[in-house]
């Protein structure tokens, strides 16, 4: 089970890297912070999370999954990306306290409103999203994937083809690991005989 949570690990990140090369990247954080001004493009630039981490200016202990900068606009988008849209009460009001919290840690710090979202990148609408995460964001503060490729100004349809793609490997991977393991090998060879038979 531990592999199999690490390979979820492992679909997550590799999210957040198709999105990260996909948006305008902000390459020095720092440096973005200090140098650009509001009648900058009207467009997003992207930070990730370890970018906040290593950043001078941003003094949070908690690290959302992306930050989007609208200079231009003076918008600030602070957005954490799942895969699935269904979590357990107690972790969707961790998951709502800390962007909360990075919120109120950085709101004197930076001359940026601020929106918050839950992006649950695979599903359909808001209410599916809300509902998975038992009620603890409000409508306003969840996004699809769809909407988040939107704000980005990155291409959607562009992204799950890629990970489709992925998906046949992953299935492969997945039943590989699994069959290592001996009682559960014995038990598929115990479920295959009594098929035969």
């Amino acid at each position: 089970m531990s592999r199999i949570q690490g390979a979820v690990i492992s679909s997550g990140n590799e999210l957040e890297k198709l999105i990260w090369e996909r948006v305008n990247r902000i390459e020095d954080l720092d440096n973005f912070l200090e140098t650009t001004l509001q009648d900058g493009e009207n467009k997003i630039f992207v930070a990730t999370k370890n970018q906040i981490k290593k950043s001078q200016k941003i003094n949070s202990q908690y690290e959302p999954d992306f930050l989007g900068f609208n200079p231009h606009q003076r918008k600030l988008y602070i957005i954490e990306v799942k895969d699935g849209d269904q979590f357990d009460t107690k972790k969707s009001a961790g998951e709502h306290s800390t962007l909360h919290n990075f919120r109120n840690d950085i709101s004197s710090e930076l001359p940026y409103s601020t929106e918050i979202y839950m992006c649950c990148f695979n599903a359909r609408n808001k209410d599916e999203i809300y509902a998975g995460l038992k009620g603890k964001f409000s409508r306003d503060e969840v996004m699809t994937g769809v909407e988040l490729c939107f704000l980005f100004g990155i291409n959607y349809d562009e992204i799950v083809k890629l990970r489709t793609a992925d998906q046949q490997s992953n299935l492969e991977y997945f039943l590989t690991e699994i069959i290592k393991i001996p009682a559960i090998k014995n038990m598929i060879l115990g479920i295959l005989k009594n098929f035969r038979n």
